[in-house]
């Protein structure tokens, strides 16, 4: 059983990742975290993230109130807050799960160099068939990246901040990585940011008088909870290391 701590219980990912984790076999809520001042701070967990019922574990203003009682902190959240976590997952040899996006490079390079003393999983989209895609989109830009444009539109929700988000930016890394005609400056971006939709991906590789178009669309946020979970389940007693969700899948 991995005890976790869930930071923001009552954001759009944090509440559905109190809900699936709450029905998930293996998986024990220990307690949350919020920013202080949050009305929700001193309440349990399950009536923070609009269970309908208690989970038996409390919501804190502070990470240090809870860290010694868990295994590992599932963490989407803010950049700062997730700063604020990792350094006491750092100090307390906890295993962090991040799923916070738009980091700088430096708070990017601190993340990776707690994985040298603690197992860190920093994913960008937890969504299991998002990673899929990820690998397909390796093998085709192995075998089209001196044939073709690569582009990427990825669709959000007018809420989120961060542009290109995480995700297109992994596959930009991806396919730069496998294509030995690709840079990552070679890919364009392009972001849209409207209503209320979850998220949709989609690679075009633009060759002459073809075209290869590979997508996924969330239609709700729960494909990404449950990928969160399944990545729980498998950083129970890992040793310190970066791990990602191409491990999860595999």
């Amino acid at each position: 059983m991995v005890k976790a701590v869930i930071t923001a219980p009552r954001g759009s990912m944090g509440s559905l990742i109190v809900r699936a984790a709450h029905d998930r076999d293996g998986i024990e809520i220990v307690g949350g975290v919020g920013a202080p001042g949050r009305e929700y701070i001193g309440t349990d967990i399950g009536l923070a993230a609009g269970l309908g019922t208690e989970a038996g574990a409390l919501v804190y203003d502070d990470i240090e109130k809870i860290i010694g009682e868990c295994d590992l902190v599932i963490d989407f959240s803010t950049v700062e807050l997730s700063m604020k976590v990792l350094e006491s997952c750092r100090w307390h040899g906890k295993a962090f799960i991040c799923g916070t996006t738009g980091f700088t490079d430096e708070q990017t390079k601190q993340i990776l160099e707690a994985a040298e003393v603690i197992p860190v999983m920093k994913a960008s989209n937890t969504s299991y068939v998002v990673n899929v895609m990820k690998e397909l989109l390796g093998q085709a830009a192995a075998k089209l990246g001196d044939k073709c444009r690569i582009e990427i539109i990825d669709m959000h929700s007018e809420t989120k901040k961060d542009a290109p988000s995480g995700t297109a930016i992994e596959f930009a890394e991806e396919m730069a990585a496998k294509s030995p005609d690709k840079s990552y400056d070679d890919i364009t971006f392009h972001s849209v940011r409207a209503g209320n939709t979850p998220s949709t991906h989609t690679v075009i590789f633009g060759c002459m008088g073809e075209k290869l178009e590979i997508s996924h669309d969330a239609y709700d946020w729960n494909c990404y909870a449950s990928g969160a979970c399944d990545a729980a389940l498998f950083m129970e007693g890992k040793a310190p290391g970066s791990y990602t969700m191409e491990d999860v899948i595999r």
